[in-house]
């Protein structure tokens, strides 16, 4: 919707106030908060005309007026000030995140702590798996006797390790033979495809081989079929109970065991710019829920999203700016890490 730069300057006012103090706020009260404000009757006009709009709501007959979910998606996306956040959260966000990048397939769970206890609110990271991910590279490593270690490597530049026991003593010629049908079978296969029927038809595949070889393309695929999956990480789960009881922290944490689930609540999320923004939802425990989230790239791809769970009155001025931070340089380290682990 358009509005005239009146009406954007009484809604942002009336948005700020009612975050900062929770009151309802009147006409009169606006005229303080206002540059150049108008009589108190405009003001009643315009608030009115707001209300109509389904951007501002009334408590109560006599009570002044409240934003409404519309009113703080429109303010975060359109009339929120751009501002920055202090130098010291730029540095504990920093420090938490640099301090992990041996393990990158870790950081976006490690942001998300870290915005939780930045901005005391519950925090979500969203891996997304999109259809195009694949197997790049399988690796396998002698690791004892009659124990390998495997290394997964997809597309997307994640990594996955699993140590796998054989029923006999590892040799070149196995490992030959194994690199082999990864090469011809499963590498650049799409993780979608690795599914049991062709787990099936890889091992048959193998002739001979198949009873010494199977141990070792088993766990392949359990790997692939794992990473295959989105992957939610809720931050804060007492400060979820804290806020929302119980019925809505259950829900919440369920939706997020089932990742398709959660992300699927996102992607239809309104999103302008690089900000999600969501307080509607088809369930509803989550009535009262405001999540807001950033996506987060490597290599020039957005592959998640970072964000905080709250009500709708929050501190949108500092949390937009905090995730927004967050996510820039959880892609970046995350997108250096993946590199280096290439070299």
């Amino acid at each position: 919707m358009e509005l005239s730069p009146r009406k954007k300057a009484v809604l942002a006012a009336i948005v700020r106030s009612y975050i900062e103090t929770g009151e309802p706020i009147g006409s009169k009260n606006l005229m303080s908060l206002l540059d150049n404000a108008p009589s108190s009757a405009t003001l009643r006009n315009e608030m009115s005309e707001l209300a109509s709009l389904g951007l501002l709501a009334q408590p109560h007959t006599s009570a002044g007026r409240v934003p409404t979910a519309p009113a703080y998606r429109l303010y975060v996306h359109s009339l929120m000030p751009q501002t920055d956040i202090a130098e010291s959260a730029k540095r504990y966000i920093g420090s938490a995140l640099i301090g992990n990048l041996c393990d990158p397939e870790k950081l976006p769970s490690i942001a998300a702590d870290a915005l939780s206890e930045l901005t005391g609110l519950p925090a979500f990271s969203c891996y997304d798996v999109g259809d195009d991910v694949s197997v790049r590279k399988v690796q396998v490593i002698p690791a004892a006797k009659r124990a390998v270690m495997l290394f997964l490597f997809t597309s997307d530049g994640r990594v996955r390790s699993r140590i796998c026991r054989l029923p006999n003593n590892v040799t070149n010629s196995l490992l030959m033979r194994f690199d082999t049908l990864v090469n011809q079978r499963i590498n650049r296969q799409r993780l979608e495809n690795m599914t049991k029927a062709y787990l099936q038809n890889v091992a048959s595949l193998s002739g001979l081989d198949s009873f010494e070889l199977m141990p070792l393309l088993t766990a392949v695929f359990e790997m692939a079929d794992e990473m295959a999956v989105s992957q939610i990480n809720i931050s804060g789960t007492s400060r979820l109970y804290n806020i929302f009881g119980e019925k809505t922290a259950r829900k919440l944490t369920y939706l997020a065991r089932r990742g398709e689930l959660f992300t699927e609540l996102l992607s239809k999320a309104p999103c302008e710019g690089n900000v999600i923004f969501i307080n509607e939802s088809p369930y509803n425990e989550l009535s009262g829920v405001t999540m807001v989230a950033s996506r987060y790239k490597t290599a020039d791809k957005y592959c998640g999203k970072i964000g905080v769970i709250g009500e709708g009155r929050m501190s949108y001025d500092q949390i937009v700016p905090s995730i927004e931070y967050t996510s820039a340089l959880l892609g970046r380290l995350m997108s250096e890490a993946m590199k280096d682990m290439e070299d």
